[in-house]
C-alpha cells in the first residue's frame, strides 16, 4: 500500500490545513480575489441574526420593491416596530455597520430633519439569496 506524501501544514487527503489556520483557508477558498472577506461575510450574518433586524431589512426590500422608492423614513420603521428612537437605533447600527443599509438624505419635498434609510445592493442580495433559499426559485 503506497503512502501519501503530505505537504507541510496540509492534510493531503482533504486539502484542509492541519496547522490551525482553518479560518485563513476558508477565507482564501471562499473569497479569494473578491471584494469580500470571511470576517465581513460573518459580520453581515451576525447583523441579520436578530428577528427585528431581519424584519427591517426584509421590509425595506419589499417596500422599496413595491413602491419603487429608494428611501424609508425612520419614523415609519419606529411606527411599524413600536420602538422608541434608542430601541430602533440598537437594531439599525449593526445593519448600517455591515453595509446592508445606508442612511440617505431626505427626498425633495420631505422634512430634511428626518432620517431616511435605503437598502444597499449588498442588503438586496442578502434578501434575494434568502428568498431563493426559502422559495427554491432564483429571484430576478
Amino acid at each position: 500500500m503506497a503512502t501519501e506524501s503530505r505537504s507541510e501544514g496540509e492534510n493531503s487527503r482533504s486539502g484542509i490545513p492541519d496547522d490551525g489556520e482553518l479560518v485563513d483557508f476558508v477565507d482564501d477558498r471562499l473569497f479569494d480575489e473578491r471584494t469580500d472577506t470571511l470576517e465581513r461575510f460573518t459580520a453581515r450574518k451576525q447583523a441579520l441574526a436578530h428577528p427585528v433586524r431581519y424584519a427591517i431589512l426584509y421590509y425595506l426590500f419589499t417596500a422599496t420593491d413595491a413602491e419603487e422608492t429608494e428611501r424609508v423614513p425612520r419614523k415609519e420603521l419606529k411606527r411599524l416596530l413600536d420602538r422608541e428612537k434608542n430601541g430602533l437605533q440598537t437594531h439599525m447600527r449593526p445593519l448600517l455597520k455591515a453595509n446592508l443599509l445606508a442612511e440617505v438624505p431626505a427626498p425633495d419635498g420631505a422634512d430634511g430633519r428626518q432620517t431616511f434609510y435605503r437598502l444597499t445592493n449588498l442588503g438586496k442580495r442578502e434578501i434575494q439569496s434568502d428568498l431563493w433559499s426559502v422559495d427554491g426559485e432564483r429571484p430576478e
